[in-house]
């Protein structure tokens, strides 16, 4: 890919990331290759996103087997809840949409973000 048009692509995925993190609660919203490869990332923290990209990419290949053994078909999200924050993750074609809150996070809220922003995800990665 031409580098002008690939950084046109990288600003526009950045700019989706972004408009995650003004739903409240939202800390860090990145897009991960399925090989644990973070593609681009947004956070108002200091994370270390070589991790975050191999953990999420591993905690959806084991939430897609268990979901394929009970006949489930495709994921759409996976949510883990902690007593600090939560983790929502979603299939985004062949990649993930991972996105981190905080304790003040409305899980609805952020789900509803997710799926109204989904078209925009879909249509910077092509």
């Amino acid at each position: 890919m031409d580098s002008k048009i690939a950084s046109i692509v990288d600003k526009k995925i950045s700019n989706v990331l972004n408009e995650f993190l003004k739903v409240n609660g939202v800390t860090t919203a990145a897009i991960v290759g399925r090989d644990g490869f973070v593609i681009e990332s947004t956070a108002n923290s200091d994370i270390d996103m070589d991790a975050l990209g191999a953990m999420v990419a591993t905690a959806v290949g084991t939430a897609e087997s268990l979901g394929r053994e009970f006949g489930f078909e495709n994921m759409d999200q996976y949510l883990s809840e902690f007593s600090q924050g939560k983790v929502i993750m979603a299939t985004v074609k062949d990649d993930i949409l991972a996105l981190f809150t905080d304790t003040s996070a409305i899980i609805g809220a952020v789900r509803f973000a997710i799926k109204k922003s989904m078209p925009d995800v879909l249509r910077t990665l092509r």
